[in-house]
């Protein structure tokens, strides 16, 4: 009997599944576990109410005044996310893992690559977009291609297909995985499968070359600072980040599970 006794206590154990293992990241209805990127005291612009964290300012792309993306307190390698977010018209975010907060970068995305939210109604009338005309160009410059789309792997990798999704003011899910033991991300819209990459290798190396990462010698990326792109995409394990981005924007029901 206490050989019986000790194989179901096993047997249980075993089955304590991944399931139990989400942690929300939205804690008393506050923000706790999440600080704004190098923040000296005077960013602002998130807050939660009712559960909901919400980013309600003039983003940095707009007013200059610094990033105030939101990052994590604790920092992640492989992980699965999901989150709930919806965005006013013509608004864009985007979440981000990797993220070094180093005061030698300016800006999250200097190393955090990035899931595009978006609202996609814009690329059919660029003219709506918020942000102003660095917005604008972002657009008309990613008709073809749709590397900058809802799902994409900002600059890097397109989403596969977008046939779910619920328009600007209305709620969307994303599930996420990074999964750096088996270098594959995955990105979920409403629980289809929309876009699947690797995290590094050759492919990676390809479509990174290709993009506007690789373009750390350029004028245009002199605003970055010395480290301009070199160390984007580099950091396995760093803070996750949402974006600080034109348009309010707002998640909910933000859960994480860390694999092993």
């Amino acid at each position: 009997m206490k050989k019986i006794h000790l194989l179901l206590i096993v047997i249980f154990s075993g089955c304590d599944s991944n399931e139990d293992k989400w942690t929300n990241l939205i804690l008393n209805n506050s923000l706790d576990g999440w600080h704004i990127f190098q923040d000296d005291g005077s960013k602002k612009g998130w807050y939660v109410e009712d559960d909901i964290l919400i980013f309600d300012a003039v983003s940095d792309l707009e007013s200059g005044n610094g990033d105030a993306s939101l990052l994590s307190n604790k920092k992640y390698a492989s992980f699965e996310i999901q989150f709930e977010w919806k965005i006013e018209k013509g608004g864009n975010s985007g979440f981000m893992w990797g993220v070094n907060e180093d005061p030698s970068y300016k800006f999250p995305y200097q190393t955090g690559p990035e899931i595009q939210i978006i609202d996609i109604a814009i690329y059919e009338n660029p003219e709506e977009v918020l942000g102003g005309e660095i917005e604008l160009n972002n657009v008309l410059a990613d008709l073809k291609e749709k590397k900058h789309y809802l799902g994409a792997v900002y600059d890097i990798f397109s989403p596969k297909k977008i046939n779910f999704y619920n328009p600007a003011g209305s709620w969307n899910k994303y599930y996420i995985k990074i999964d750096q033991i088996n270098n594959i991300g995955q990105v979920k819209l409403n629980g289809e499968l929309i876009n699947e990459f690797e995290l590094e290798g050759e492919l990676w190396n390809e479509m990174y070359l290709k993009s506007k990462f690789n373009n750390s010698e350029s004028e245009e990326s002199f605003y970055l600072g010395d480290k301009r792109w070199y160390d984007f995409g580099k950091f396995k394990s760093g803070y996750i980040c949402f974006q600080d981005h034109p348009g309010k924007a707002y998640f909910k029901n933000i859960q994480i599970r860390e694999l092993n």
